[in-house]
């Protein structure tokens, strides 16, 4: 894993750190040798039942929740990949190493609770002040937090007001205007956005929502092997970088922006890919219906 770090970013690096922690953990559980000639079905098995009863998360609690396992066995794969590409390993069948995954209860801001949060007053803690900044850029643009941390005036068209850019994910071209706070943001900081890992983005965003009072409770259910578990979360407490490009889609679908367009503009391949980023509750799909019959009486 050491032979891989210079070529991938800081936040990749402590992922793999992360896998290597797990395989010895489970090594020294299973009394058993972890070898790439081992990597077969039954060592799937044994080691995703590790990852969810077994296994020790950071925050001192045991066992991985569906997605975190999930994480672990495609980080996993890409590591045997890059070796048998290399031709340091021979070809090893990982086609039964199921990358499992469950849609999440992702959560976005309105625009109200995005203005409060852009106009909270953290001139004495610059490093926050800096995470706001680009967190509220990334919920005006949709922009990934790849995207936003390579950020730089060359995808800047002060001309026509846009940024042009490439989006490192699924290598898309996409063209996002500079809308509300974007402009002004960008101007501050020369269109060079502060250069954050992500690890402390995640860490630190959640204060901007404490600040902002978001405490509405959320109750989420996730899968952690075969039970299901229910949680009860304040809103504050579930803002990651993933809500920027929630909250971009949400809100500018529920301000009546087509779907097709924005899926232009978000870079989304398909619709349902798309929808998957909308967080529409019943009583606002209600209320968008309505409003969008009476523009049309009119």
């Amino acid at each position: 894993m050491e032979e891989k770090a210079p070529s991938v970013s800081l936040d990749r690096i402590k992922d793999y750190r992360t896998l290597r922690k797990h395989l010895m953990n489970f090594k020294e559980y299973s009394s058993q040798p972890v070898t790439f000639r081992n990597l077969n079905l039954k060592f799937y098995n044994e080691f995703m039942d590790y990852l969810f009863y077994k296994a020790e998360k950071p925050d001192g609690t045991i066992g991985l929740l569906t997605n975190s396992a999930g994480k672990v066995i495609r980080l996993l794969k890409g590591f045997v990949n890059y070796q048998m590409a290399k031709e340091i390993i021979p070809t090893i069948d990982m086609r039964s190493f199921k990358v499992v995954e469950e849609e999440t209860d992702a959560v976005y801001l309105n625009e109200t609770e995005l203005a409060a949060i852009y106009a909270l007053d953290l001139s004495d803690d610059k490093e926050l002040e800096e995470i706001r900044d680009v967190f509220i850029v990334g919920c005006f643009t949709g922009l990934r937090y790849s995207d936003l941390s390579t950020l730089s005036p060359e995808h800047v068209d002060l001309v026509n007001g846009n940024i042009n850019i490439k989006q490192r994910k699924v290598h898309k071209a996409v063209v996002i205007p500079m809308i509300d706070y974007v402009p002004d943001i960008l101007q501050k900081y020369n269109y060079d956005l502060p250069k954050i890992p992500s690890y402390k983005f995640n860490e630190r965003i959640k204060e901007l929502g404490q600040r902002t009072q978001l405490k509405q409770k959320i109750e989420v259910v996730r899968k952690k092997g075969k039970n299901r578990i229910k949680e009860v979360f304040e809103k504050w407490e579930m803002i990651s970088s993933h809500t920027c490009r929630r909250s971009f889609c949400t809100n500018m679908y529920l301000s009546g922006f087509p779907a097709e367009e924005l899926m232009r503009i978000s870079g989304h391949k398909s619709p349902a890919a798309f929808m998957r980023y909308i967080k529409v509750d019943n009583q606002q799909a209600a209320k968008r219906l309505k409003e969008l019959r009476a523009k049309l009486a009119t």
